[in-house]
């Protein structure tokens, strides 16, 4: 399943200079810190919303599930 994300240029910046932190692509690859990036932040109970459309998956972010910024993004990078 193929997923395309359009991340901020603040977030998607974060994420390069993370990457090469921690050796490239190959020990973290952007794809690899985005889904970490976002099992953390939404590990929680609330629940995306998913729809399907034209042959895609969209998953929107539920009720009660918090608003990303770049900020809580490193923060869950660092940890």
């Amino acid at each position: 399943m193929k997923t395309t994300l359009d991340l901020p240029e603040d977030v998607a910046d974060l994420l390069r200079k993370e990457s090469a932190r921690r050796g490239g692509r190959k020990k973290a690859s952007l794809s690899r810190l985005v889904s970490q990036a976002v099992r953390e932040v939404y590990a929680g109970e609330a629940e995306a919303v998913v729809d399907l459309k034209a042959g895609r998956v969209v998953v929107r972010r539920g009720t009660g599930m918090p608003v990303v910024d770049s900020e809580d993004l490193a923060d869950a990078l660092d940890e």
